[in-house]
């Protein structure tokens, strides 16, 4: 018995190892060769006035948000860390935001400490490489208590750690960051249900997912949640009665409510800003994407990134995709039907799939899959297992039959396309070219590209295509083998599982880019022309003005992290901010109060009326208008007959704000975004709450004095201690459970 254990211990850490040195030859560019984990190449071909190089050069742009957003977003909190040593506040987007604020953000996960003690592309590459392997590692410790052996457990993390849906969204953090943490959950779920205890692990697993990604992320918990009590209360004897869902109910109540009040911090900072200014999201009918499942066996076969994609047909696009690779797929379809299967992996992988096809994806995105890529991967590798203990059975044969009518098939309609070839794109680059929105405007040639890339990549012969139709044949194969009760069941397992892992490969090369590291200081490489347009812009704050979305010029957030102000900027949920009151093409007096010291316009575009702004620069990157009104960032107010005047700060950084204030000085009026988290230290003092300007600034009231005053403000939300007392108050609540809990069992000594 102890040899047996022994050897099972063995297995487990060698199934961990393995999956450790997958992880690291999966992202070896990055570990090993010095690149970075960016699509930079986005920013040098796609994106003027910064491309230097051919539009059809770029790799993949879906990623477009990675350069747009999530980048500066965590360069914002890196810097943030270096400056003041905590997440605060960012003063380059907005006219200045609070940087928890953005649920998109992730602000809660814990791979934004690695930018406090570690280079910022260093972590940035550190932090996704390690949620990929506790993905992946969460699944077999899962599998492994549920007495899967270890090689088989390997085929379960390949197959969740690598679903697509982790690549897709590989740069925008918040979906590999809550569900990395998905298999832990069920782990310790499953645990509390077959104890019938609530205990810790649940708990902090549940936060950690909360915290792990943004509050559409959160939803995903839920679901994950409620699969699971499904299935526990599906089981249960007497379950339409009351005291029986309430009994059942109750763990997954308190695991869930707890785990919501350790993440106290990251819900109240992000849920009130989204209730606000949340953009509007449209309706999606759901049932129009059922073709696209297609995709689930043939993932490339409705286009990848360097084509066009035919998701749009169905109003989706590649970022749909689900794929948790076929020979996964096919495995965890014959566990469905399986009646000795798990009831709550069909119940993962049944209503995370459904609901994918309901108008409730309007809410919950295709990225809920995420759920059912969990059960797919568990009922795949509990069915290869299966597969060495029950007799071997007809469905095989079938299965191979429908294989070769779907390769068939393909290999029938690549011959026609061929035949056609001019015909099909003629009508395609047609019908393609009238659809083009204003936005597109200049994509034209390269969009006829990618429509001659995506019939040449359609066809069967194409060598991605043949490797990932022999992959997914020769992983079924092997399984086959497998049940008909071959010998060298390891090697045919093995093979299985290579299989399932050149499918995800070969997918994740058409999407995932790796780049040269920036050779500057900052985030991205520095044109030559910024300086110059950082100078003329100062300490003011620039408006990019379009008078429609060019997808392909001066993405919002790009200016901010060269360390120039921006007053607008994006995110999902559009927080307030410092802004004119009147329109501000034609009152720049008005925009000269909010701060706007220029006007950047796209010269692509017709330029617009700007009445009372000063043409500075027309070039063929830029038009720059200058404020004649724009006389500075900062005033000390004096009596109400003098005019305020123009002081300028001692030293700043992301959090805070340090002035000498001439004497007399009423007050002082800085155009920065207002926020409850600003406070005022006057000569020293004890520190004083702002007050909100009608345009929403920051005014700090000063008492009048002969002397200059020293002004020292700072951005910390001071709510943070309230929700640490809550967070730690529980973990007391729970750890005092917890050890009743224990002295409680401990048997009573005899009298």
């Amino acid at each position: 018995m102890k040899n047996t254990d022994s050897l099972s211990r063995r297995s487990f850490w060698l199934c961990c190892l393995l999956w450790a040195v997958l992880v690291g030859a999966c992202f070896a560019p990055a570990i090993f060769g010095g690149k970075v984990l960016a699509p930079m190449d986005i920013m040098d071909c796609l994106i003027s006035p910064y491309a230097t190089q051919p539009m059809e050069n770029v790799h993949n742009h879906f990623t477009v948000d990675a350069i747009s957003q999530y980048l500066p977003y965590n360069y914002s909190v890196a810097q943030s860390f270096r400056q003041d040593g905590y997440m605060g506040w960012n003063p380059y987007t907005h006219n200045g935001t609070a940087i928890a604020e953005n649920t998109m953000l992730c602000p809660g996960d814990w791979h934004h400490v690695l930018y406090f003690f570690l280079p910022f592309w260093t972590a940035w590459d550190t932090g996704i490489i390690l949620q990929f392997f506790l993905a992946g590692l969460g699944m077999i410790v899962f599998l492994r208590s549920r007495q899967v052996p270890a090689p088989y457990c390997l085929l379960g993390a390949i197959g969740y750690g690598f679903y697509s849906q982790f690549v897709l969204w590989i740069y925008h953090r918040w979906v590999l960051g809550t569900m990395c943490w998905a298999p832990w959950i069920l782990w310790a779920l499953m645990r509390n249900r077959e104890k019938r205890i609530i205990d810790l692990p649940s708990i902090l697993f549940i936060a950690l997912g909360f915290r792990g990604g943004h509050l559409q992320a959160c939803l995903f918990i839920v679901l994950l949640t409620g699969c699971v009590w499904l299935a526990d209360w599906w089981t249960s004897p007497s379950r339409w009665k009351f005291k029986t869902l309430w009994r059942v109910s109750l763990p997954y109540l308190v695991s869930g409510i707890a785990g919501g009040l350790l993440s106290i911090d990251v819900l109240a900072q992000t849920i009130p800003p989204l209730m606000e200014g949340c953009r509007p999201i449209p309706f999606l009918t759901g049932i129009t994407h059922l073709p696209s499942l297609v995709t689930v066996l043939f993932p490339t076969l409705l286009g990848v990134p360097e084509t066009i994609d035919l998701f749009k047909l169905m109003g989706q696009d590649l970022f749909d995709l689900k794929f948790t690779g076929g020979v996964i797929f096919v495995l965890a379809v014959l566990g469905l039907f399986n009646r000795k299967a798990p009831l709550t992996a069909k119940f993962l992988m049944v209503i995370s799939l459904i609901l994918a096809f309901t108008p409730l994806i309007t809410y919950f995105y295709s990225r809920s899959t995420t759920v059912y890529a969990l059960g797919a991967s568990w009922l795949a590798a509990w069915q290869l297992h299966a597969f060495t203990q029950e007799p071997a059975r007809t469905v095989w044969k079938k299965i191979f039959i429908a294989l070769g009518i779907l390769t068939l098939g393909w290999l029938l309609c690549s011959i026609l396309i061929q035949i056609f070839h001019q015909d099909i794109l003629s009508t395609l680059q047609r019908n393609l070219v009238s659809r083009l929105s204003p936005a597109e405007t200049g994509r034209e040639a390269w969009y006829m590209l990618r429509t001659e890339r995506l019939l040449e990549q359609t066809c069967i012969w194409y060598p991605r295509t043949l490797a990932l139709l022999a992959l997914l044949w020769g992983g079924l194969w092997a399984a086959s083998r497998i049940h008909v009760r071959a010998r060298h069941k390891l090697l045919l397992a093995s093979a299985v599982i290579l299989c399932s892992l050149g499918e995800q490969l070969l997918v994740q090369a058409t999407w995932v880019h790796y780049a040269d590291k920036p050779e500057s200081a900052g985030l991205y490489r520095e044109p030559e022309w910024l300086p110059r347009l950082k100078q003329q812009v100062g300490d003011g704050s620039v408006l990019c003005y379009t008078s429609h979305r060019d997808k392909d010029y001066f993405h919002d957030n790009h200016l901010s992290s060269f360390g120039i102000k921006q007053a607008e900027g994006y995110e999902t949920v559009r927080p307030k901010r410092l802004h004119a009151l009147q329109d501000i093409l034609t009152h720049p007096e008005a925009a000269a109060k909010a701060g706007i010291s220029h006007l950047l316009v796209n010269p692509r575009q017709q330029l617009p009326e700007t009445k009372g702004w000063n043409l500075v620069e027309n070039t063929s990157r830029y038009v720059l208008f200058a404020n004649p009104h724009y006389r500075g960032r900062y005033f000390a107010n004096g009596p109400p007959t003098e005019e305020s005047a123009v002081v300028h700060p001692n030293w700043l950084t992301y959090n805070k704000m340090d002035f000498t204030v001439p004497p007399g000085a009423s007050s002082l009026d800085i155009l920065e975004s207002y926020s409850e988290g600003w406070t005022a230290r006057i000569n020293g003092g004890e520190p004083v709450p702002v007050e909100c300007s009608e345009n929403y600034g920051i005014i700090v009231p000063l008492p009048v004095s002969d002397t200059p005053a020293h002004v020292l403000l700072q951005y910390r939300d001071h709510r943070q201690n309230t929700y640490y007392c809550i967070i730690l108050a529980t973990l007391l609540l729970i750890c005092a459970a917890c050890l009743w809990r224990h002295v409680k069992k401990r048997p009573s000594s005899p009298h």
